[in-house]
């Protein structure tokens, strides 16, 4: 059991569970928005972009491509990890070998890329998916070749892993009207900027670890003010942007709702981090992964409220 928790650890499970809740997501904003009867049913298993048989592998390798990423980063990171105390991490408190850490990364991959494969040739599914599974790998695995290195740059990098599952969805369901393009546009706007923010704060939990194995992140590099200052004004395009949708797609309670409350996750973010400083970017993990969740909440489940 304790090898399995950490298994669960590695692989960061419920972001698993949140990349396919967002590829589902954003194909039924799409569904709807394109002038479709809001039934949710009627979208997972007669909108003939999948059956249903499908539609379940397919997000079972959206959640095998987003641990797969989370598991070599851990692989490659162990050393930061352990000169940060991140206990948090199996590896860095020696719950897993590297080198079982490393096989089953392997498989992760390989599973998921075989199983896009099978939706490909079986469901005659754009091979445009298969590219964008290679790109998702290829960005998990940049990342740890080279990309770290680059501080910012690499907080982005990283964050385009967040929005891919919500571009994949967008794409597969093809969106025409201009509406539904504009709020395709400002959903990864949203979410990436607010991605962008939470790497910055999280490498402020990690400073003093970070120094010591030489990366260059924002909070190395410029202290530990300049990156609240930087992540606090990618929180801010990410609210705005979100207030747009409301203003101009959502128009519903609903979707204020979780609104308000995603705004306030990230003013809080942006607070303790300025206040607290290695503290708060470890609190900012937490408040940004729950903003990630309510983010996702308030487009999806705003769409059911759309004024006719």
């Amino acid at each position: 059991m304790t090898q399995f928790r950490a298994i669960l650890d590695l692989l960061r499970f419920t972001l698993g569970i949140l990349s396919s809740f967002a590829v589902l997501s954003a194909g039924f904003i799409v569904f709807v928005l394109e002038g479709s009867n809001p039934d949710f049913i009627t979208f997972l298993f007669n909108n003939g972009v999948l059956e249903w048989p499908g539609l379940i592998f397919g997000l079972f390798a959206t959640m095998l491509l987003t641990w797969g990423n989370q598991a070599i980063n851990d692989f490659f990171d162990v050393e930061t990890d352990i000169a940060n105390q991140r206990l948090d991490r199996p590896l860095a408190r020696g719950d897993l070998s590297r080198n079982f850490v490393k096989i089953l990364t392997f498989l992760i991959y390989l599973t998921a890329v075989l199983i896009i494969s099978g939706l490909v040739l079986i469901y005659k599914v754009t091979i445009a998916l298969l590219i964008f599974t290679i790109i998702f790998v290829i960005i998990g695995v940049g990342y740890n070749f080279g990309v770290k290195q680059l501080g910012f740059i690499g907080n982005v990098w990283v964050s385009i892993g967040y929005v891919a599952p919500l571009f994949m969805g967008f794409f597969l369901l093809n969106p025409q009207k201009g509406m539904t393009i504009t709020a395709c546009l400002i959903i990864l706007n949203t979410t990436l900027f607010m991605s962008v923010g939470r790497e910055v704060a999280k490498d402020i939990q990690d400073v003093q670890g970070d120094k010591k194995q030489h990366l260059n992140s924002l909070a190395v590099k410029y202290g530990t003010k300049m990156a609240s200052i930087v992540a606090t004004f990618c929180f801010t395009i990410a609210i705005v942007s979100s207030l747009a949708a409301g203003a101009f797609i959502y128009k519903n309670l609903v979707f204020w709702f979780f609104d308000v409350v995603f705004a306030s996750i990230l003013v809080l973010t942006s607070y303790t981090i300025f206040v607290e400083k290695s503290q708060g970017g470890k609190k900012a993990r937490k408040y940004t992964r729950w903003s990630l969740w309510v983010a996702l909440g308030a487009f999806f489940f705003g769409i059911f409220f759309l004024p006719s």
